[in-house]
């Protein structure tokens, strides 16, 4: 997550950053390796201990979600339905094949959640932790199914729950994470989600996807196939369902999600991650209102300002750095 382009060149940088989250491993919608330095470049800050458990997650999440994008371009290697073969092989019979071509991940997922249990009679065992794979689970299931070719969303309710079983389940295997906020991080993982897709509009239109609900579309008397050429960015229909969108339907999220915006007592890695997502969610939205709208230039805006700020931070990083004598 340190681009060349938002450091000025630094390989290095932008090496690990490509190792660590995956940016851009597979044949994919666009390079990723800047959008995930907006969404997580914080974690590479974080004491080693802290950073290790989160890069281990975030590799996992951005591995299945590189896959089933893969996938989308070329089915016939199967590599995101080779992965869910192994991962179901290990649910069912605690065994991961040594040819397997995921046999790293698999392992670590295992290592990572295991927990000890004891029944009434024997020595103890282990088992997976039941709440963590059910959201893990959950997660691979919505990739199946939201990567689908030509994928549409009827309803906003279809909507927010296509937020929640991505972001959301995402959020919930967030590390440090406990049973008291487990619900209230699921819930502002959907906010996130919302975030991401107003990010992303112009990039989706660009490759036929629009995650914009059809009730919301016919409401306001937008075509999807006008969002999809950007030629309703500037309408007055389009500008009115997006107030309504960043507006009323926005407010109801936050709400949704304010338990764990306002939740105390988490770890401090939890924190800077909220700290920092909340400051993305408000540049998203500010320079989309400063466009009024218009999906279209947002890309260039937006990214500009990602760069600057990300240089900025790393320059205030690195003066802070005691340096040698």
């Amino acid at each position: 997550m340190r681009g060349g382009a938002v450091l000025g060149g630094d390989r290095k940088l932008v090496d690990d950053a490509s190792t660590l989250f995956g940016s851009s491993r597979f044949r994919a919608l666009s390079d990723d390796t800047l959008k995930d330095e907006d969404n997580a470049a914080w974690v590479l800050d974080l004491p080693d201990e802290a950073r290790q458990a989160w890069l281990s997650r975030i590799h996992w999440i951005r591995l299945v979600d590189r896959l089933a994008e893969n996938e989308r371009f070329e089915p016939e290697r199967r590599r995101f339905r080779s992965f869910l073969e192994g991962w179901r092989r290990l649910r069912q019979s605690d065994f991961i094949d040594p040819a397997d071509p995921f046999h790293r991940e698999l392992s670590s997922l295992r290592d990572a959640w295991l927990i000890p249990t004891r029944g009434d009679v024997g020595p103890p065992s282990k088992q997976l932790n039941p709440r963590v794979v059910a959201a893990w689970d959950a997660y691979l299931e919505a990739l199946e199914e939201y990567h689908a070719p030509e994928v549409q969303v009827r309803t906003m309710v279809e909507h927010d729950e296509m937020l929640f079983r991505l972001s959301g389940r995402i959020f919930q295997l967030m590390p440090f994470l406990t049973t008291v906020h487990w619900d209230a991080a699921g819930e502002f993982g959907r906010l996130d989600q919302f975030f991401n897709n107003l990010r992303d509009l112009q990039e989706d239109a660009e490759h036929g996807i629009c995650y914009l609900p059809v009730d919301l579309l016919r409401r306001f008397g937008v075509a999807r196939e006008e969002v999809l050429s950007g030629r309703c960015a500037s309408t007055p229909a389009f500008r009115a369902m997006m107030r309504f969108w960043v507006g009323e339907h926005l407010a109801a999220l936050r709400e949704r999600a304010r338990p764990f915006i306002e939740a105390e007592g988490v770890h401090p890695s939890l924190e800077i991650m909220r700290s920092w997502s909340l400051r993305r969610h408000a540049r998203i939205e500010r320079v989309l209102r400063t466009l009024d709208f218009d999906y279209r230039r947002f890309p260039t805006r937006y990214w500009a300002e990602v760069r600057r700020g990300l240089l900025v931070s790393r320059l205030r990083s690195s003066s802070a750095c005691p340096q040698p004598a």
